[in-house]
């Protein structure tokens, strides 16, 4: 008895699957997730104290559960800087911007954005699950397949499947990670005074 073996599209190269399942699932999916949305922060300024700048923002790391992902120091011709990347737990992501901003005069550059990912989210979501579905449609094929060069083909589009699966999953994480913790890159400095004679040195 010959087993019906979904086949591939030859000009997407995907396996078919009924569209009513990817339709009805990301109806439902959009009724489940809440909106998603991805928050950075791009902040520089002067200061006339660079550890206290630091500690200050230190501080406010710890207050509001956040972690410096990456902390650079360096030294031009013009200024001493500091270069912090936060990651910031997104719903204390405005009393962070505010407790960091406390004492600033000015700032050179203060850039505040969000990107509402929602849409994506959903269809990425919606296309795994139907994977899923389809990935269950092949594993019960296999339990009926009687013939070696069926059961191969069949493991062969299970692996291709797992693979988007995968791939999907890793999207689905990565965003979710996004849009968990938001990204705030502050740059502070100080000048550096001409004084002929005199070496700046940092501190």
């Amino acid at each position: 008895q010959a087993i019906a073996v979904p086949v591939k599209n030859a000009s997407t190269g995907n396996a078919l699957y009924n569209r009513t399942d990817l339709n009805s699932s990301t109806k439902e999916t959009q009724q489940n997730i809440e909106q998603k949305i991805i928050k950075q922060g791009d902040l520089r300024f002067e200061t006339n104290d660079l550890q206290s700048t630091y500690t200050q923002i230190q501080n406010a790391v710890k207050s509001h559960n956040a972690i410096i992902q990456n902390d650079t120091e360096g030294k031009n011709y013009e200024s001493i800087f500091r270069r912090l990347i936060i990651r910031v737990p997104s719903k204390n992501f405005d009393s962070f911007l505010k407790d960091i901003s406390k004492g600033v005069a000015y700032f050179d550059n203060k850039e505040i954005s969000s990107q509402d990912v929602t849409a994506e989210y959903i269809d990425i979501d919606a296309r795994l699950k139907a994977k899923k579905v389809l990935e269950n449609r092949y594993l019960e094929l296999l339990k009926k397949a009687n013939k070696v060069t069926e059961m191969l083909e069949i493991e062969k589009q299970l692996s291709a499947i797992r693979e988007e699966i995968e791939a999907k999953e890793g999207q689905l994480n990565y965003m979710q990670n996004q849009v968990s913790f938001s990204t705030v890159t502050i740059e502070f400095y100080k000048s550096i005074a001409e004084e002929s004679g005199v070496t700046t040195s940092y501190g």
